[in-house]
C-alpha cells in the first residue's frame, strides 16, 4: 500500500436498478427464519455493466461465511427496461438477499423493492442520493459500501504532471454519480485555482461531436467513474490521447485497458468483500436498516507510462514512488 493511500474523507461503484410493478406478488418475502434453520439462501446479483471486480469480491467473500449460497447472477447491461426484466424473472424463486451495483440501479431497486433486504455496492454519496437516510441506520430495507471518490487528492496529483488552468470533465449527465463527482470538482475550482469545462456525452454519437475541439478548450481531463465513460473508454481515449491532453479517471480499468494516464481509485475487490461481510451478516438475521454502511479506507495509484510516452508527459518521480500499479 503506498503513502497515499489513505482513509476516506468523506463519505459515499454503481450498483443494479429496477422497475418493480406488483413486487409482492412477483417475489416472495425474506425468510430468515428459514436460512437460519438450515436452508440454503439464495442470492440475486444484479450487474449494470457485466461483473467487475467487486463482484468477484462479493460472491467469494460470501461463499467464506454463508453455507453454500445460491448466487443467481443477472445483468442489465446498462438497461433499466432489462433490469425490469430480470425482476420479473425472479418472481417465482424465494430471494433471500438481493446485491445490487451502482447509484441509479439502486435508486432503482429501493423505489420497488421493499420487503428483501438489498446490499448496495460502488455507490456515491448514498446519502445525498436519497438511497438511505444515515450510514448508520439507514431507514429502509439497505445497507452496503460507497465509493467515495477522494477528489481533491486525484486533482492534486494530476496537478503534479500538469499545472492545468482549464480541466475538461467528460461525463454522463444522465448517471447521478458522475453528476455529484462533478459538482465535487466544481467545488474545487477556486481553491485549486481551476476553471471547469463540462463535456457531457449521452450516447455514442456525442463522443467525437463533444469532444472534437477538447484540443483549444481543456488542459487536463477528469473522467468519473460513470458506466457510459467506461463501456466507451477506448473512443473517449483514442481522442484525448489523440490531442496529447493528460487525463486521470476515477476508474482504475481505464488505465490499463483505454489508456487513460493516472488513476487514484480503491481497490473494488476488497470492496466488494466489504459488502459479503454485511449480505452474511443479514443472512444470519441482522436487520439490514441497523448495518452500518461503509467507505474504502485505502486508495490505489495507478500510472499509465506507456500513454505518458505516447503524448510526451513527464511523470514525477515522486508519484512513481507512490504508485501501486505501473502500466508499462
Amino acid at each position: 500500500m503506498s503513502p497515499l493511500s489513505r482513509r476516506c474523507p468523506l463519505t459515499a461503484w454503481l450498483l443494479l436498478s429496477s422497475l418493480f410493478l406488483a413486487l409482492p406478488a412477483q417475489i416472495a418475502p425474506n425468510c430468515l427464519a428459514e436460512v437460519n434453520s438450515g436452508r440454503k439462501p439464495v442470492i440475486a446479483t444484479i450487474t449494470w455493466r457485466g461483473q467487475t471486480e467487486a463482484e468477484r469480491g462479493f460472491i467469494d467473500g460470501l461463499r467464506e461465511k454463508v453455507h453454500e449460497p445460491t448466487i443467481l447472477t443477472f445483468d442489465a447491461n446498462q438497461s433499466r427496461a432489462a433490469v425490469e426484466e430480470i425482476l420479473e424473472s425472479l418472481g417465482s424463486r424465494h430471494i433471500d438477499l438481493i446485491y445490487v451495483f451502482g447509484t441509479t440501479a439502486t435508486q432503482l431497486v429501493l423505489s420497488r423493492v421493499k420487503n428483501i433486504p438489498v446490499v448496495f455496492n460502488i455507490v456515491s454519496r448514498p446519502v445525498a442520493s436519497g438511497i438511505i437516510a444515515d450510514r448508520q441506520r439507514s431507514g429502509n430495507n439497505a445497507t452496503g459500501v460507497s465509493l467515495e471518490i477522494p477528489v481533491h487528492h486525484q486533482l492534486k496529483a494530476l496537478k503534479k504532471v500538469v499545472d492545468f488552468r482549464v480541466l475538461g470533465v467528460i461525463y454522463n449527465p444522465r448517471e447521478l454519480n458522475s453528476v455529484i463527482h462533478t459538482r465535487m470538482v466544481r467545488d474545487l475550482e477556486v481553491p485549486m485555482g481551476f476553471r471547469l469545462e463540462e463535456f457531457c456525452i449521452r450516447n455514442a454519437t456525442d463522443i467525437p461531436r463533444v469532444l472534437g475541439d477538447l484540443k483549444g478548450r481543456a488542459d487536463a481531463v477528469y473522467i468519473p467513474a460513470d458506466s457510459f465513460s467506461i463501456s466507451f473508454g477506448k473512443e473517449i481515449m483514442t481522442l484525448v490521447n489523440g490531442f496529447n491532453i493528460p487525463s486521470l479517471s476515477a476508474a482504475e480499468s481505464m488505465v490499463p485497458e483505454n489508456g487513460v494516464l493516472l488513476a487514484l481509485v480503491p481497490d473494488y475487490y476488497q470492496l466488494g468483500r466489504m459488502a459479503a461481510e454485511k449480505g452474511a451478516r443479514i443472512l444470519a438475521g441482522d436487520a439490514p436498516g441497523e448495518i452500518p454502511s461503509s467507505c474504502p479506507e485505502y486508495f490505489r495509484m495507478w500510472v499509465n507510462m506507456r500513454t505518458a510516452r505516447q503524448i510526451n508527459i513527464q511523470i514525477p518521480l515522486s508519484l512513481l514512488m507512490i504508485a501501486d500499479k505501473i502500466v508499462r
